[in-house]
């Protein structure tokens, strides 16, 4: 994994100063969607490239140890070996980037893939997922049972009520308390941006993030509605502009 992002104070200056320009915005979000995808001899490149950065998810309420460790064998074994072997890839340990699961699965995953002798890392999703609506104690509380069980990385997900309501300050504590919570393990920043209210609180709440110390962040969430599908949105275009300024202030910013 990439370097830690050590965070920085608060620094709501930054903040009361944001302005997006929403039709600049999404008209350059329309030109990134038209760009010409990779192809010839990278084109295959790339997409294994793209599978080792798959978080591998399973977050059903019918989970069960079973179908854990079915998720955990296709992580490791994410492409068919004939394909491969004809494009002279199978032996270079091809895997994908992570396993997630909910806190009450991650022993299952993390022996699931101990047994299969890789070194797949575990994330579990956490603080209240996905609505972020339990007390701030039962959050950390999660948090560290997940990081005990075995989890290398947690995926939190902020209080929307926190940003709908202008509250920064108490953003920035919430998430600096769940990045101590975490200890050594990684920290995705889950921003529900669907629910945020505009691209101005999407761009404050990533530099609030930012400022916490979270290391990675995620546009929205599994199990929102396919309004926010995997795709680029002006809201995806919003998030690496913040990410570009705080790493200037941080010194880091971790993976992206």
């Amino acid at each position: 994994m990439a370097g830690r992002n050590p965070g920085t104070e608060l620094e709501l200056g930054w903040i009361s100063k944001v302005h997006v320009n929403r039709p600049a915005v999404v008209r350059h979000a329309e030109q990134i969607k038209k760009w010409r995808t990779v192809k010839g001899n990278w084109q295959a490149a790339w997409l294994l490239k793209a599978v080792t950065c798959i978080d591998l998810t399973t977050l059903s309420g019918d989970d069960t140890p079973s179908n854990v460790h079915r998720l955990c064998f296709k992580a490791k074994h994410p492409i068919r070996e004939d394909l491969l072997k004809a494009l002279d890839m199978h032996d270079k340990g091809i895997t994908v980037g992570a396993v997630c699961v909910y806190p009450a699965r991650v022993t299952d995953a993390v022996n699931a893939l101990k047994a299969a002798g890789c070194n797949i890392p575990v994330a579990s999703v956490a603080a209240g997922f996905p609505s972020g609506q339990t007390p701030l104690e039962t959050k950390l509380a999660e948090i560290k049972l997940a990081v005990e069980y075995g989890a290398r990385e947690i995926d939190i997900v902020i209080s929307r009520s926190l940003v709908l309501t202008g509250q920064w300050e108490g953003l920035y504590k919430e998430i600096r308390q769940c990045r101590e919570a975490c200890g050594e393990a990684h920290m995705k920043t889950i921003l529900a941006t669907g629910e945020l209210g505009s691209l101005a609180n999407v761009y404050k709440a990533s530099m609030i993030a930012m400022m916490a110390g979270k290391h990675l962040y995620s546009e929205s969430q599994p199990l929102q509605d396919s309004a926010e599908a995997i795709r680029y949105t002006p809201v995806s275009e919003a998030e690496p502009s913040e990410t570009r300024r705080s790493q200037q202030c941080t010194g880091g910013g971790g993976q992206l």
